[in-house]
């Protein structure tokens, strides 16, 4: 018989049993850590590049939402006004991400006096404007005309020349209008607009599409007239027969043509956007590309009307705005 173990032997056999389950343990750890690394390294070159992604430039381009400005295309710009002058700058700046917001006045002024980093496509300049963005001129629209029922011309007061002498309208309590809220026409209209006396039938509506359907109103007997471009009128009339009941009286004193463009918030970022966007407009080829872009949506007589104004935004506008403009 054998004796039994000694207290020694008694005593390392659970020690040679724990170093070999410890190997063990560590042989079947060794595959899952191996098959760990081989996955971080195989990421290594996902996980480097996401950095980079992030920091890509985002362009948000506030469009207008009606025509002939913008006539999108799938949620993009198409071939209206600001469409095409957008896709020019666009394609010139292949490096941002490219997002199209459309949106009425209202929310598009109130995004860039809040300094939202996004710009404007087909911002009218004005003085209270110029305050809360920066301007780059991209179109030299005609002056706005009354827009009036043709059944309520006897109603509208006219100067000798047959144009609407606006300060009386808006005093009288016959006719009423319509106008779209925080939308500008221009120095002389917007003015006029503001210092209306408080019996005035001209009030203001939030509508979106910039009071197209205001057209319809008007129409149908609601209102009785509204103030718009002839290029706006001409494009709905093309589309709403019904529209043939109303006539376009032009302004007194208006004959001037207004400055629209873009518009970026008045902070270090849109200072940084306008330039870039100025830069890629002020060439011949870009002058070219915006009065094409305008032309193309103008009424023969417009056209003809404003060919030498639009000569001379042609000449300037093919180099870029000087740095003071930006300041």
């Amino acid at each position: 018989m054998q004796p039994p173990p000694t207290t020694a032997a008694a005593t390392a056999t659970p020690s040679c049993a724990m170093q070999t389950s410890t190997a063990q343990a560590r042989t079947a750890l060794a595959g899952p850590r191996r098959a760990l690394a081989t996955a971080l390294l195989a990421a290594a070159p996902l996980l480097a590049a996401q950095p980079s992604a992030r920091a890509g430039e985002v362009m948000t381009w506030l469009m207008p939402d009606f025509a002939p400005a913008s006539i999108p295309v799938a949620g993009k710009p198409g071939q209206g006004v600001a469409d095409q002058a957008v896709k020019f700058v666009v394609a010139r700046w292949p490096q941002a991400e490219h997002r199209f917001l459309y949106a009425n006045a209202s929310r598009t002024w109130e995004m860039l006096a809040r300094g939202e980093q996004a710009c404007f496509a087909a911002a009218l300049r004005t003085p209270d404007r110029e305050r809360v963005a920066y301007f780059s001129n991209a179109n030299r629209l005609p002056p706005p005309s009354l827009v009036v029922r043709r059944d309520a011309l006897a109603s509208v007061p006219l100067n000798s020349a047959g144009e609407v002498n606006l300060a009386a309208l808006l005093a009288q309590r016959t006719l009423r209008g319509l106008v779209v809220e925080k939308r500008s026409y221009g120095t002389l209209v917007d003015k006029a607009i503001a210092q209306r006396p408080a019996h005035s039938a001209l009030h203001t509506t939030a509508t979106g599409s910039y009071g197209k359907n205001i057209f319809r109103m008007i129409a149908a007997g609601r209102t009785d007239y509204t103030l718009d471009y002839d290029f706006a009128f001409a494009y709905e009339l093309a589309q709403t027969p019904e529209l043939s009941a109303l006539a376009t009286v032009p302004i007194a004193g208006s004959g001037a043509p207004v400055t629209a463009g873009f518009a970026c918030p008045r902070t270090a970022w849109g200072r940084a956007a306008i330039v870039r966007i100025d830069r890629i407009l002020g060439t011949p080829e870009g002058a070219a590309a915006l009065v094409r872009a305008q032309s193309s949506w103008q009424t023969e007589s417009s056209r003809r009307r404003y060919a030498a104004d639009m000569a001379e935004f042609a000449r300037q506008r093919a180099r870029p705005s000087p740095a003071a403009d930006f300041e």
